[in-house]
């Protein structure tokens, strides 16, 4: 057995000595991996904003009668303006009630409001719903918002239809909405929604100036999700590959990346794209975010050195008389969206649907529905100011990795 054993060591020193690999000659060598995917960038917030910099005001309450303002999107105009849209529920809190779509405007970063301004009133005498206001600014300053049409009637997918409207002096007037159904759809779809929430415009890397907005689309038998982009300022649009569907926000994360984060149930599912919003990886669940019972909206933005915020509710149990959307929290990821490092509380109470943007000092502006009880109000019963459309205005220093609450 020795004598076996030596000749084999013997048998390979020769191989070795002749310089011939002992490896198969079609192995994929793994390369060496020289610097980190994401560089270390030391310890993350390590200096406060201060609490006193937080400011907290409402912009649209619900008012008698059964009338509630809710879905809101927030965007910032060229000229610095902060325009916050949602939806006008005239005489119920029910979905696809009687409904427009509805504007208010501050030139002063959410200090004072304009009267609210009905973007679909004139268009609407009571046989419709008007749901998912989607804004995204263009190039030159135009304001797009997309929404979809309900037959409050016969809520039918089929009978939906896709609108939109514009305004080119920064949110003051807008255009007569119009159908735009055969221009933004897939083939044999109807729309169920948009976003909700705001669509965006690319800032960097080989898509820059190209406008993306998530749509909800339904066959009649099932929905899915597809992105339509515009590379000519909303001249024409293109839709995309259908993806999950869900209520869904779209975030710039990077050179050349996007991040869509998806309800879908309670769970929160992510996904990516490399190709402007064409088209999108397979979602994934990304159990680091809240789980919310019965689901809920949540949204997200990317503000630029690889940050992407999230908000929505933290939840937590429910009551008898009382949901569990409650506890607004924002989660910062300073890798793409793909970790969230960082989380704060922002208002313990009532907290639903938000939408985020960035004003023109760079501050955090959060639009958020809130309530004046840990969650909202379960019965059909509900008093005026039961709901609430509020407004957080963060300092800018949060978009910056070295700081945090």
């Amino acid at each position: 057995m020795m004598r076996k054993h030596s000749f084999i060591i013997g048998v390979l020193l020769m191989i070795a000595s002749a310089g011939i690999s002992t490896a198969c000659t079609n192995e994929i060598q793994r390369p060496e991996v020289t610097d980190p995917l994401m560089p270390d960038k030391g310890p993350e917030g390590t200096e406060s904003i201060g609490a006193a910099s937080v400011k907290r005001t409402s912009v649209y309450h619900s008012g008698p009668n059964n009338q509630v303002y809710r879905i809101p999107s927030i965007v910032t105009a060229q000229d610095g303006s902060l325009l916050i849209f949602c939806e006008d529920r005239h005489n119920s809190w029910v979905d696809k009630s009687y409904t427009d779509i509805v504007c208010k405007r501050s030139t002063d970063n959410g200090e004072t409001w304009s009267a609210s301004t009905s973007i679909t009133g004139s268009i609407n005498s009571g046989e419709y719903a008007y749901m998912d206001p989607t804004p995204v600014v263009d190039a030159n300053g135009k304001i797009i918002v997309f929404f979809t049409r309900w037959n409050k009637l016969n809520t039918d997918v089929r009978n939906n239809r896709a609108f939109m409207s514009f305004s080119i002096d920064n949110g003051v007037t807008w255009s007569i909405p119009e159908d735009v159904s055969d221009r933004i759809l897939a083939e044999g779809m109807f729309s169920s929604g948009f976003g909700p929430g705001h669509g965006i415009r690319i800032k960097e890397g080989k898509y820059a100036g190209r406008l993306v907005v998530i749509t909800r689309q339904h066959n009649g038998s099932s929905g899915s999700g597809y992105c339509i982009w515009s590379d000519d300022n909303g001249e024409n649009w293109h839709c995309g590959v259908a993806t999950q569907s869900g209520e869904a926000q779209i975030a710039e994360s990077g050179k050349d990346k996007l991040h869509l984060n998806i309800r879908r149930g309670a769970y929160r599912y992510t996904a990516s794209s490399s190709d402007g919003g064409n088209s999108w990886s397979t979602p994934l669940s990304d159990g680091a975010l809240p789980i919310i019972e019965g689901g809920c909206e949540a949204s997200v933005l990317g503000t630029g050195n690889d940050i992407v915020f999230y908000c929505g509710p933290a939840g937590g149990p429910a009551s008898s008389g009382h949901d569990n959307r409650y506890g607004l929290k924002l989660f910062r990821s300073t890798t793409n969206g793909t970790h969230w490092s960082k989380n704060q509380v922002l208002y313990e109470l009532a907290s639903g649907y938000s939408d985020m943007t960035l004003l023109e000092d760079g501050s955090l502006a959060i639009v958020f529905e809130a309530g004046p009880e840990k969650g909202f109000i379960k019965s059909s019963n509900r008093t005026p100011g039961w709901m609430r459309l509020d407004l957080i205005i963060l300092p800018s220093d949060l978009t910056d990795y070295n700081f945090w609450f």
